[in-house]
């Protein structure tokens, strides 16, 4: 029969109810708040959902516009019981992806009545659903770019790749991209042996399973990541859809892939940067710098780039800059997105030692610069629904999310 999963914060009416749905062989699952109803969704995957308007937490109005937001949801029915029993409010309810509504007080039989029929409506949407294709991209691909070296763009991708590996407990991994002289591996405090070098002029479908897991490290954080080559290659000794083709395969396997680009607009870094769902501009406060990024933002343009998917980012790597942030967003035209302030030798130490800096620094500032940058840039998806089991970088994002409602 079906999995149900009941969502109220009156325990009253789940005693009154479950003996109905025992006897029709469905299985009944109760949480008293939304949060731990929207957790539930996640570890339980109920095939309907009846829940409460009135939550002590969120209301059953955001329960069905988070699950109607998400793809792996969207589709469970759902029926709210309130004592609300106005017209606006029912409207409410369909207008937000409401399946039913029932107003309280009611019979448990009727209750069944009605799940009975939204279950066999499910079923024949499932039948159609099935038939779609199931690997539309869903990965968060960021690009971290700058046409400015020393900027810190390798240093950057390190620790976002780490704060969502981080928040999230998923595969994420990194790509070197600087062919000539990357820095990923020495930052993870790596030498590997096989790197981009040992499949320069292979076609994409030629590189078998094991062939990417010889490529592919991981560091002891559980971040995944693949280096450039010790020695210097040429952009141009790898084939036209060698770069597209590693990043859709990558795409399949993991939930973030971030992308360290060379400081320039070569092939391989044009691939990068349209394949990416993010980029990341970094600027340091110096006049050099802040032409470059001009001339970046340019180059987006006409590469066709969406510039609400464009973050920028300021990265203090000098004391006491003279150039403020007002300043700098009258040269780009643009807000600055985020600034990185100057840490002395920290950023330093955890380049020679190879331990990124949030993974020595969790509760500093500036890891939590990195983790809210992450969370925000991470897949609806995966914000939407909170992990059934949060890791203590999720909480910790949270708690500052809810600190600045308050």
């Amino acid at each position: 029969m079906a999995k149900v999963l009941f969502i109220d914060d009156e325990p009253l009416y789940y005693r009154q109810i479950q003996p109905s749905f025992k006897e029709q062989g469905h299985e009944l699952h109760y949480a008293k708040t939304g949060m731990e109803g929207l957790a539930e969704v996640l570890s339980f995957s109920p095939d309907v959902i009846i829940t409460d308007v009135r939550l002590p937490d969120v209301t059953g109005y955001e329960i069905a516009d988070r699950l109607r937001r998400d793809p792996r949801f969207n589709r469970i029915p759902i029926i709210f019981v309130t004592g609300q029993g106005d017209l606006k409010d029912k409207l409410k309810a369909f207008d937000l992806g409401a399946d039913d509504y029932l107003v309280k007080p009611f019979q448990p039989e009727e209750l069944v009545a009605r799940l009975g029929i939204l279950l066999r409506r499910s079923e024949a949407l499932k039948a159609v659903s099935n038939m779609e294709s199931t690997n539309k991209q869903t990965a968060t691909i960021l690009a971290v770019h700058s046409l400015r070296g020393g900027v810190g763009c390798s240093s950057i991708a390190v620790n976002m790749a780490l704060a969502f590996q981080q928040i999230w407990l998923k595969s994420t991994i990194i790509l070197d991209g600087v062919l000539a002289a990357g820095h990923i591996g020495l930052m993870l405090n790596s030498s590997p042996q096989v790197t981009w070098s040992d499949f320069a002029g292979i076609q994409p479908k030629d590189i078998d399973t094991e062939g990417f897991e010889k490529l592919v490290r991981t560091h002891s954080s559980g971040v995944k990541f693949i280096a450039s080559p010790s020695v210097p290659i040429a952009p141009d000794s790898f084939v036209d859809n060698f770069w597209p083709g590693v990043i859709r395969h990558l795409s399949e396997l993991n939930h973030f892939i971030v992308l360290d680009t060379a400081h320039d607009f070569s092939n391989v870094t044009i691939h990068m940067l349209t394949a990416a769902t993010d980029i990341i501009l970094v600027i340091s406060p110096e006049m050099a710098s802040l032409r470059s990024a001009v001339g970046a933002l340019n180059i987006y343009d006409k590469l066709g780039l969406n510039p609400r998917r464009i973050f920028v980012v300021v990265n203090q790597v000098f004391d006491a800059s003279p150039i403020k942030q007002a300043q700098i967003e009258r040269v780009i035209h643009r807000p600055v997105d985020m600034m990185i302030p100057y840490v002395p030798n920290e950023f330093i130490r955890a380049v020679n030692f190879g331990e990124p800096y949030i993974s020595k620094n969790p509760d500093s500032p500036i890891a939590g610069l990195f983790e809210d940058a992450a969370y925000w840039l991470s897949n609806d998806i995966h914000k939407n629904i909170p992990p059934a089991a949060p890791s203590s970088s999720w909480r910790r994002v949270n708690n500052r999310l809810k600190s600045l409602k308050s």
